[in-house]
């Protein structure tokens, strides 16, 4: 049996939890927006936090113009130490819940956040003892950078602590923080790991998708390895079923199977889905009598009863 996510009111941040998958299409967004909106439903302060450089999550809660705002963007927020603090400035304000936005300037972070994590092996790891070396290779990293320093990665020794430092500013006014991950394989996922260790994996009902639960599963392993933290399992989804299919059938077997102590969910295909991202809500805003609104209520259920939080709804 995998270990229980850590409960709500230990420490003083709310629970986080991150929606991620080693691979895009399978409908991250769309889980993660609806999950958002079941929350809200029942009556908690949620925060969203779209940590995809692509903004699907931020179009999907109808704050597009954000994503193109001029700086301080995310991207400040992340890497400029100075900005850091100024975080709760670009938080957008929903009827549903808020949004810490993504950015298109987060298209261009990779290479930025990459050099957060060397210069944290650098200062804060065992990579390298020589204070020359050291000297020079900050040097050369600082040089290739907008805004990294070792200012910007404080003390941790790996460098992906910075959207978990940015959510420690603003996260107590809130009850849960959902975060909607790019795919893996790059720093910006695994900020978004570190930031919100609860997970919550979105497949699609195909074969493809088995690969990629795979994949993530090796990265989680690696990163817990490399940061000593632990990712916690809440549920699964089988996304975007059609119908009752061979392919269907066997990926919600195989779910199943993986997560064998966490539910997994089952999500139709539904056109309604689709024009509820559109229109900038949630499927509870946008057609709150659509089946699929039974399915979220069940899943927000499961993350209300697993980190014992208190509703009004």
């Amino acid at each position: 049996m995998p270990p229980q996510p850590p409960q709500a009111g230990q420490g003083t941040h709310p629970p986080r939890l991150v929606v991620a998958n080693a691979k895009g299409g399978v409908g991250k967004t769309t889980v993660s927006a609806n999950l958002v909106g079941a929350l809200a439903d029942r009556g908690l302060d949620v925060l969203a936090v779209d940590a995809d450089p692509q903004g699907n999550l931020t179009e999907a809660l109808g704050h597009l113009d954000a994503y193109e705002a001029e700086p301080p963007t995310l991207f400040d927020i992340l890497l400029d130490i100075d900005a850091r603090d100024e975080v709760s400035t670009i938080l957008c304000e929903g009827a549903e819940a808020d949004l810490l936005p993504s950015s298109i300037d987060m298209l261009g972070s990779t290479l930025e956040l990459s050099a957060a994590h060397f210069l944290a092996q650098l200062h804060n790891g065992d990579v390298v003892d020589d204070p020359d070396a050291v000297e020079a290779a900050t040097w050369a990293l600082e040089s290739m950078t907008q805004l990294v320093t070792p200012a910007t990665i404080g003390a941790d020794a790996h460098g992906y602590g910075l959207l978990d430092d940015a959510l420690a500013r603003v996260d107590d006014a809130y009850d849960v923080v959902i975060v909607d991950a790019p795919p893996g394989h790059n720093p910006m996922f695994k900020n978004a790991l570190y930031a919100a260790p609860n997970l919550i994996v979105p497949a699609t009902a195909e074969a493809s998708s088995k690969g990629a639960v795979d994949r993530l599963f090796d990265e989680i392993a690696a990163f817990e390895t490399d940061t000593g933290r632990e990712i916690y399992e809440v549920a699964a989804v089988t996304n975007r079923i059609r119908m009752s299919t061979n392919a269907a059938d066997e990926m919600t077997a195989f779910l199943a199977e993986v997560f064998d102590d966490v539910p997994v969910y089952e999500i139709p295909e539904r056109v309604a889905l689709s024009y509820a991202y559109d229109a900038g809500e949630s499927i509870f805003k946008y057609q709150p009598d659509a089946d699929v609104v039974t399915t979220f209520e069940r899943a927000a259920d499961h993350v209300i009863e697993t980190f014992e939080l208190e509703v009004t709804a």
